[in-house]
């Protein structure tokens, strides 16, 4: 049971999830939907952190999308956009380095 939900969580349903509900909440001017979707993204960050490759901006990616929860929350829509691209890119990188192996 623990161990479906980790890999549910860690996994692409967790990115996954972590980004729609980012994305909703900036569509839909909430910032607590971006706040639930750091949360969604800690598992995949902190996964990322263990690799050489992103052991320095792991841990931040959550962060990005905190502070997006501000941009929405002060109705600055376009940071709160800008923001979401960091975990957007990493996530997209890595499904794309995923399918081409």
């Amino acid at each position: 049971m623990i161990t479906t939900l980790l890999i549910l969580l860690i996994g692409w349903p967790g990115i996954i999830s972590s980004l729609a509900i980012s994305i909703a909440g900036v569509i839909k001017s909430k910032p607590v939907w971006l706040i639930i979707g750091a949360i969604l993204a800690v598992p995949f960050s902190w996964y990322l952190s263990a690799t050489p490759l992103f052991r320095n901006i792991g841990l931040l990616l959550p962060l990005f999308q905190l502070v997006a929860s501000v941009a929405i929350h002060r109705h600055v829509t376009w940071l709160a956009w800008l923001l979401l691209l960091p975990f957007a890119g990493i996530a997209a990188w890595l499904g794309i380095t995923v399918l081409m192996q």
